[in-house]
């Protein structure tokens, strides 16, 4: 197992089936922003407790911040994982973040392509920044992300694609997806084709990666893609057509940012599936099945509390918001060529940044 592969690793030493269970139904909570009323799961009502107040102990009892909490930040990483290219790189980088004074929930989208630099002085593309803090990477991370957009974050929550394909083909049987424009992508890759010569032979494979990079050199190997096609209007998707849809990048004009919109349209399918399921019998055992594909680092007191404090949280209203170039960014390249999006106001330069977000989820 790598260092990267350990810090994403379940974190279940110790905890009981209970807290399994529980791990499962708050992360799929958190992550879909709350939407969902659980009256069947076996949890003990506690009188007058909140997220907020839950939180505010246990991070006094730990040192932390005033009794004073209305917020709720949660990172959504979703990356490849063992057997992908690229498997370090966290394709999904999503801000859930709840705002309990004002019944409001934010779902913040934050373009791949982002250029950063890092503390350590490395620039880098933001999908890169986690692998990059080392053994503590979702601490880091969490941190860094609060510095761009002046957000607090308080957790994470990760999935791979592996658990993804199953959260949605397996555990929920599929989700319905309202797709608000068309995607069509010639370009999608296959797994396992990454080093298909296409009939090429080694000198002309030599060749065409000489003379082409990026996008142009992947399609010289036309036989490591295949074509994707969702039509505008509500789509039903198994797990593998569901992850191809969030990861697909050559379908709209849009790109990296197109891409972010889509992730939260699965957000929102995944949210109306939870709720059309909550009364089944097998609730319990669906979360806990589903605790084993999400790796996160949420306090085991603010779980016990969690999910009957954010029930209220599922009739909040919904913001969505997604960093792009019609806002706050601007596309450029690197000096090597490769296309990055930085803030408008220069590079590494976060107060626009930080003052539109904090418009858009105040309006």
């Amino acid at each position: 197992m790598t260092g990267y592969q350990s810090l994403f690793r379940q974190k279940s030493k110790g905890k009981t089936s209970r807290q399994k269970f529980l791990a499962g139904a708050v992360i799929l909570t958190a992550v879909l922003c709350g939407f969902i009323t659980v009256k069947t799961l076996f949890i003990k009502k506690e009188a007058a407790v909140t997220l907020p107040q839950v939180i505010s102990e246990t991070q006094q009892r730990q040192g932390g911040i005033s009794a004073d909490v209305k917020t709720l930040g949660l990172l959504l990483l979703g990356y490849g994982g063992a057997g992908h290219e690229g498997g370090n790189l966290t394709d999904v980088l999503q801000v859930i973040f709840i705002d309990f004074a004002k019944a409001r929930i934010a779902l913040i989208s934050i373009p791949r392509d982002l250029w950063v630099t890092l503390p350590n002085g490395k620039s880098t593309k933001i999908n890169g920044a986690f692998s990059s803090f080392g053994k503590e990477g979702s601490a880091s991370l969490k941190q860094f992300i609060s510095k761009i957009s002046g957000l607090k974050i308080d957790y994470y929550a990760g999935m791979d694609f592996v658990g993804f394909e199953r959260t949605v083909g397996i555990n929920l049987k599929g989700i319905e997806v309202d797709v608000a424009e068309t995607l069509d992508d010639p370009w999608y890759p296959i797994r396992g084709n990454e080093l298909e010569t296409c009939g090429m032979t080694p000198q002309e494979v030599a060749e065409v990666s000489a003379k082409y990079s990026g996008f142009e050199l992947e399609r010289q190997f036309p036989c490591r893609y295949k074509h994707l096609l969702f039509e505008k209007g509500k789509v039903v998707m198994q797990g593998g057509e569901a992850l191809a849809y969030v990861r697909s990048r050559h379908g709209s004009s849009a790109g990296d940012i197109s891409r972010g919109k889509r992730q939260q349209e699965v957000l929102l399918a995944l949210r109306k599936k939870i709720l059309s399921i909550e009364s089944l019998d097998n609730l319990p055992s669906f979360f806990s099945d589903l605790s084993k594909n999400i790796t996160t680092d949420l306090d085991s007191e603010v779980i016990k509390f969690l999910i009957p404090a954010i029930q209220n949280a599922k009739d909040f209203e919904v913001v969505r918001i997604n960093l792009s170039t019609e806002n706050v960014l601007k596309a450029d390249s690197t000096s090597g060529g490769g296309a990055i999006l930085i803030p408008k106001e220069g590079p590494n330069r976060w107060l626009d940044v930080q003052k539109f977000l904090k418009e858009e989820i105040n309006k």
